[in-house]
């Protein structure tokens, strides 16, 4: 017998309680968690609040999307309908963005004003892009907003949201759709978004720029080492690099090209038709009441992904869980990790047990026409250990005898393979990591 909520075969368990579950966000985390309580056998209300009004959107892949690699379809992985939540007995509230959040008075407030009550929220908000200090790139930005409605401008893009990447695409479409000289784009941020989103300018024949503050490239994942080889390729496949670069200045002309005016070193002003900000993200936690719970850079929780206040669970960028490599209660920014955390919220608040056994960061990308993988931190280490054969480099660094960072340069070895290998470690199931070097042709 099945119930209204299609779970079949399995004992329903119902929370009691006269007030709702409520979810704040509309991603991994979220989806992942209404799954998880409806196959927990949760029968109860649950309301999701969200300011956009789509279903589901999987961030990382909206580059490929802009690029014409992917249809926009598949960027939505529970499908690219709202059904989904209904689906699943969700009563859904898109498009209403949450202004407050208190979990103590188990009440939250939306931009149209209404005030509701909860049993307990799970905030998987997600988190929204960081903007360096750049004289004019604020204003830039406001003018893609005026050109969505018909206006000029539409030049200066953050790359984190569905909107993001379909004005992107639009604007690629309406450089490339004008007969020019090879054209140019601008990718502030080498991190592993800007370097991914670079690639896809790369590709789409376009000359690329690729500017980052710090002294080298991906300055969070990669070992200067690893760093410096990319850094070669790169410039041998055309691409421009002003490292160390200080920013001063954004503008735009009446064509809509603009302008980046760098302060010393360079000193020099470079004219592009295209930019794109990846200077990294913050979580999105504006709405929460100060103090309500404990918080550093984001929501931190428990081993159950529980804040300081019993009423409230958070997952995805929000939330602040363990790092098993580094042993802290860390952010850890990616798309599995958020729906992982959202299965063990869901099934913590459908009254079944669930432990979140912490995480590790973990990411491949192709840099140029090399793979570059990295997992856990290369910041902090007091020892490190380098392995060459032929066009592969490994980069192990350790802090107090303990491995904290891995990076691979040309090497097809599978990141899953690696990362177990690591977690091994991190758990003291295994006294060393072996593996099989199996190297790309350069």
């Amino acid at each position: 017998m099945c119930t209204t909520f299609g779970i079949c075969g399995r004992q329903e368990r119902q929370v009691s309680s006269r007030l709702p579950l409520v979810i704040v966000g509309n991603g991994g985390a979220a989806a992942e968690a209404v799954l998880a309580l409806r196959a927990s056998g949760y029968r109860g209300e649950i309301h999701l609040f969200s300011e956009n009004n789509h279903a589901p959107y999987n961030p990382t892949l909206g580059p490929y999307f802009v690029g014409g690699t992917l249809e926009l379809e598949k960027v939505f992985p529970f499908g690219n309908k709202t059904s989904f939540y209904q689906g699943n007995g969700v009563a859904t509230h898109l498009g209403e963005k949450v202004i407050e959040l208190d979990p103590s008075a188990q009440t939250l407030v939306t931009s149209q004003g209404r005030s509701f009550a909860f049993e307990r929220v799970l905030v998987a908000s997600g988190a929204q892009p960081t903007l360096p200090p750049v004289r004019g790139l604020r204003e830039a930005l406001a003018a893609n907003a005026a050109g969505e409605a018909g206006g000029q401008g539409r030049r200066v893009f953050t790359l984190r949201s569905l909107a993001d990447a379909l004005a992107l695409r639009e604007a690629v479409e309406e450089v490339l759709a004008v007969p020019r000289p090879q054209p140019r784009a601008a990718v502030v941020g080498a991190s592993l978004a800007g370097v991914k989103v670079a690639d896809v300018f790369c590709e789409l024949g376009f000359r690329v720029l690729l500017v980052e503050r710090e002294s080298q490239l991906l300055p969070l994942c990669a070992h200067p080492e690893c760093a410096s080889a990319l850094e070669k390729h790169l410039l041998e496949q055309g691409y421009e690099l002003y490292l160390g670069a200080f920013l001063e200045a954004v503008s735009t002309d009446e064509s809509g090209r603009v302008a980046l005016t760098f302060g010393p070193p360079q000193a020099a002003t470079v004219n592009v038709d295209l930019v794109v900000i990846c200077t990294g993200s913050r979580p999105n936690l504006d709405f929460l009441v100060p103090g309500s719970v404990e918080t550093d850079v984001g929501i931190l929780v428990d081993k159950h992904l529980r804040s300081t206040h019993p009423a409230l669970y958070a997952a995805g960028d929000v939330a602040q869980g363990l790092n098993l490599l580094s042993g802290r209660r860390e952010i850890i920014a990616l798309w599995s990790s958020a729906r992982y955390q959202g299965r063990v919220v869901g099934r913590n608040l459908a009254g079944r047990s669930s432990l979140y056994g912490g995480g590790i960061p973990h990411n491949i990308t192709r840099v140029g026409k090399l793979v570059f993988a990295s997992i856990g931190c290369m910041c902090d280490y007091d020892e490190i250990a380098v392995d060459k054969k032929g066009a592969a480099e490994e980069v192990r660094l350790y802090r107090e005898r303990r491995l904290v960072g891995i990076n691979l340069l040309n090497s097809c070895l599978e990141i899953g393979i690696l990362k177990q290998a690591v977690l091994k470690l991190a758990a003291g199931l295994a006294k060393e990591m072996r593996v099989t070097w199996t190297t790309f042709g350069a």
